[in-house]
């Protein structure tokens, strides 16, 4: 028996039921199909549960560090027994009052469980169910890489989804790699008491921030305790009685790193393991990703991805604009929408909290545009003495002459919310004259965005 639908999507997490809202809006027949929990990496296994941690972690430190300020408050041990169900809490709540109380309610909206297989451009076979539409959406998302590591399949090593499970906090762990991830569960861990060492095969720490923001953060995060290598390379794992071991080269010298837990994090890899992609002729780059056109097209007609299943930028919201786009072209072929992620803000959760939007120095140069970039310190911004934070600061990078707003990068307390206006400015085209001119509350971390502008206005001659 055939099944037929408008528009069929595989996968329900955030990117999937951004482009099935619309589409059954529209008055469409829309399937999503879903093999394992209704809400994807997101609300499951990432941005709910490790935000929900991350949180009470801030919370914990935050109870010690008023020591330095007379607020004599004393934090005993986590109570992991309370801890982890409330977080398990946080993300049944969401998932069943967010993603499975739209899907009850939606009219034209249906999700099966099972795994989906392309059988031809047209048609998904779950067991031995066939499902038919004219249009399908990919949004199978992506899951945490693995390295080749000899012994690493004798050691029950973690991921950014097991970490997210465990029962209450090792006593000590290891964490291969140095972006998000590693960054956000590290310090999570350690302020959780934790003894951490991070461990990162590049130069630095999180490559795509500025070096003055990132060696500031790697310092203070080395204050606290936590161990920090880079330029490593990975050699091997083994177990060491109840530890694991790891053997990584440090300038060409093997050193053993020895932790309760070892923590892989080294990025993220398509979900389409046996979807049938090859078999249809939808094209992937060398590491796996679905390759899409600005339109969010497939190299097979009919079929759209979106979401991390075609790459960078991994960021749930991008994921869903990115349905949108695909849906909105299914709907109206002509319109030609397109989506630019210039415009799309990014920040990592940690404290301070790291963000971003637009372009870097280097890379508005390549654009070919002719830029000044300016650095504000945190300490230079009131409210940063207001709150004892000094660890931090913005850049702005913005067009020679004309001083239009290309990209910001942040580091500061609540940088994730303060990002937007940054974003505002880049996407519509805002110059630093037109920020540095506008009332910011005083006194207030965001005012240091102002600050920044008015340095770049006043380098460029422009007030």
């Amino acid at each position: 028996m055939v099944n037929d639908y408008d528009i069929i999507i595989l996968g329900a997490g955030t990117t999937a039921f951004a482009g099935a809202r619309l589409a059954a809006a529209a008055g469409k027949k829309v399937l999503l199909i879903e093999q394992s929990h209704i809400g994807g990496t997101c609300v499951n296994w990432g941005c709910i549960p490790s935000k929900t941690l991350i949180h009470k972690a801030e919370m914990y430190y935050a109870a010690r560090k008023g020591m330095r300020w007379g607020l004599n408050l004393h934090a005993g041990a986590p109570d992991c027994g309370t801890l982890m169900p409330l977080k398990e809490a946080a993300v049944s709540t969401i998932r069943t009052n967010h993603y499975q109380h739209e899907l009850d309610n939606t009219a034209g909206m249906t999700m099966v469980r099972g795994h989906g297989r392309f059988v031809s451009s047209r048609e998904i076979q779950i067991d031995r169910d066939l499902f038919r539409a004219s249009q399908i959406l990919i949004a199978t998302g992506g899951k945490p890489r693995s390295v080749a590591l000899p012994g690493l399949d004798q050691i029950n090593h973690l991921n950014s989804y097991s970490a997210m499970h465990l029962p209450c906090f090792p006593e000590s762990i290891t964490i291969l790699g140095g972006g998000v991830i590693a960054l956000e569960m590290g310090q999570m861990f350690a302020r959780f008491g934790t003894r951490v060492t991070i461990l990162e095969r590049g130069p630095r720490l999180l490559a795509e921030f500025d070096a003055r923001l990132t060696e500031q953060f790697k310092q203070m995060l080395q204050r606290d305790g936590v161990e920090i290598f880079c330029n490593i390379v990975a050699e091997r794992v083994e177990k060491v009685g109840d530890k694991t071991c790891l053997y990584a080269l440090i300038d060409g010298a093997e050193v053993a790193f020895v932790a309760e837990r070892l923590m892989l994090a080294v990025g993220t890899e398509p979900a389409t393991n046996s979807i049938g992609l090859k078999e249809i002729g939808v094209a992937t780059d060398p590491a796996g990703f679905i390759t899409v056109d600005s339109q969010l097209r497939t190299s097979v007609p009919g079929i759209w991805a979106a979401g991390d299943v075609t790459g960078p930028p991994m960021v749930a919201p991008n994921g869903a604009r990115e349905a949108q786009i695909a849906v909105r072209n299914m709907l109206y072929p002509q319109a030609g929408h397109t989506i630019d992620h210039r415009f799309s803000p990014m920040a990592v959760f940690v404290d301070p909290e790291f963000a971003t939007v637009g372009l870097t120095h280097d890379q508005a140069e390549a654009h070919g545009y002719r830029v000044v970039t300016t650095y504000l310190q945190l300490d230079r911004i009131p409210k940063a003495h207001v709150m004892g934070e000094m660890i931090g600061g913005v850049l702005l990078t913005a067009e020679r002459g004309s001083g239009k707003v290309l990209g910001v990068q942040m580091l500061c307390p609540r940088a994730a919310d303060i990002i937007h206006e940054a974003a505002l400015a880049v996407r519509f085209e805002l110059t630093v004259t037109d920020l540095a001119t506008t009332v910011h509350v005083y006194p207030s971390i965001s005012d240091g965005l102002r600050q920044a502008a008015l340095l770049n206005a006043g380098e460029q001659g422009l007030l």
